[in-house]
């Protein structure tokens, strides 16, 4: 968050939007838009956190059940590892470069919104960005080796 904020893109928002002395969010970003659902034998299409938090649980589902077969032990709290990922192996998330959060409802005044945009690493728009589910998977595997072999 800290490095976000100094750069030029961070500086353009004013400090009364965010809390310096908190922790930043969101920490990973899914898509929200246009997912394809079966609702009542049809085929719908859906958006918002309704439809990007499921496709996250089931990729820290998979993850985590990965982490049980290999070390016998779920992987709890996901926070540290994903900015452990983010700080050490970036590519485990699709890094979201283009785009902002200035004006997140239709009828929206372009004009007077305010809002952050998205920037390479760590942004306020969409964290690390999106999981890749198959570096994710390299990198923690890697993770549970080391830790078998200093045990």
């Amino acid at each position: 968050m800290t490095a976000y904020l100094s750069s030029s893109i961070g500086k353009l928002i004013p400090q009364s939007y965010y809390n310096t002395s908190g922790r930043g969010y969101p920490d990973i970003a899914a898509l929200g838009t246009g997912i394809l659902i079966i609702l009542d034998g049809g085929d719908s299409a859906i958006g918002g956190t309704s439809a990007s938090a499921p496709i996250v649980a089931g990729v820290f589902t998979l993850l985590n059940d990965h982490a049980l077969t290999v070390d016998k032990k779920p992987l709890g709290p996901m926070n540290q590892l994903l900015y452990q990922w983010g700080a050490n192996n970036p590519d485990a998330f699709q890094d979201v470069t283009v785009g902002d959060n200035a004006c997140t409802e239709s009828g929206c005044a372009l004009d007077e919104c305010i809002g952050f945009s998205c920037a390479p690493g760590w942004d306020p728009v969409t964290g690390w960005g999106s999981p890749n589910y198959s570096k994710m998977l390299g990198y923690l595997t890697e993770l549970l080796e080391s830790k078998k072999t200093v045990q």
